[in-house]
């Protein structure tokens, strides 16, 4: 509990210094004047189209455990997301939230690792959505990036989509069977062919983790065109995803901080404007609040969960 109590302190501290040394380098009277005069009609708009991204996760989670081989409706599967989407908001990483999905699912498949590949699962088609999602933008917006940064990108892009096709082969392998990770690798690329062994399963999930991430990416866009910025949601497409990965290292609460600061550096490479960029990955983070906040309500209402039947 110490180690933990520690741990979360230090990340909490890791965000700090990083927002404060964020708006040490931009002019707050702008960033304050930008958040307090954005149209009521873009927030709304942004905040629905965000809540409709965690709808179709939920739903995509949803359809992972059904070919897991348990089923249930998908109110559970709506409370329980949402209920991770809050706690994401103050946890550390953008996945600690994560955990509260593990424990629900756990509760009503009684197996705690089977509610663990169904999360991690719902996480890597996910992840790969938003590779691929961004590698089709860079490729169409070749010259948006610098050269230097454009052919990198690219590659460290192809080098995680690969990673994430193989493992769908480690159950190929003897000596993943065995041992304790080994063997837990096995088990997951076992479920993960189970879910993916079949082409609509693979192309329905894909689809829906694409509409994730094209709702994500309009939350940027709405709250973009708000505090006056002109960028095409290509654009978004290309700068965003990036970010949205640096967000899930372990160093700060939620993200906070990591997001503003990669943003930054990422849209000055295109010539956007300091103060601008950092409002908007604050109003997004505000936005992703307000709609985590339906479960808070689920948290206080839950009840026993509803029993899956294999």
């Amino acid at each position: 509990m110490a180690k933990t109590s520690l741990q979360y302190s230090l990340k909490l501290v890791v965000t700090g210094l990083l927002l404060f040394l964020i708006f040490r380098s931009i002019h707050p009277e702008k960033v304050l004047k930008a958040v307090t005069t954005i149209s009521p009609l873009h927030l709304l708009v942004a905040l629905l189209t965000q809540l409709a991204s965690l709808t179709v996760a939920a739903y995509r989670w949803q359809l992972i455990v059904d070919r897991l081989g348990f089923n249930a409706p998908l109110s559970f599967y709506l409370g329980s997301y949402f209920k991770g989407a809050f706690f994401n908001q103050g946890l550390p990483t953008s996945i600690g939230g994560d955990g509260v999905r593990i424990y629900d699912c756990a509760q009503v498949t009684s197996s705690t690792e089977d509610a663990f590949f169904s999360v991690f699962i719902d996480r890597i088609i996910g992840l790969a959505g938003l590779l691929l999602l961004n590698i089709a933008a860079i490729l169409l917006n070749h010259n948006l990036l610098p050269t230097q940064v454009y052919y990198p990108l690219l590659l460290i892009l192809i080098i995680l989509v690969t990673g994430l096709f193989l493992l769908f082969f480690l159950r190929n392998f003897s000596f993943f069977t065995v041992g304790k990770y080994l063997g837990f690798l096995g088990r997951l690329s076992e479920r993960y062919f189970q879910v993916y062994s079949s082409l609509p399963a693979i192309s329905s999930q894909m689809s829906l983790s694409l509409l994730v991430h094209l709702f994500s990416m309009s939350t940027f866009f709405f709250l973009g065109q708000g505090i006056g910025l002109t960028f095409s949601i290509q654009t978004y497409f290309v700068m965003v995803p990036p970010v949205i990965l640096l967000t899930l290292l372990p160093i700060s609460l939620a993200g906070w901080g990591v997001r503003e600061g990669a943003m930054v550096a990422f849209f000055l490479l295109i010539g956007a404007e300091k103060s601008q960029i950092l409002t908007l990955s604050l109003l997004y983070g505000l936005v992703t609040l307000a709609a985590s906040l339906p479960g808070i309500i689920v948290s206080i209402r839950s009840n026993k969960p509803p029993h899956l039947h294999p």
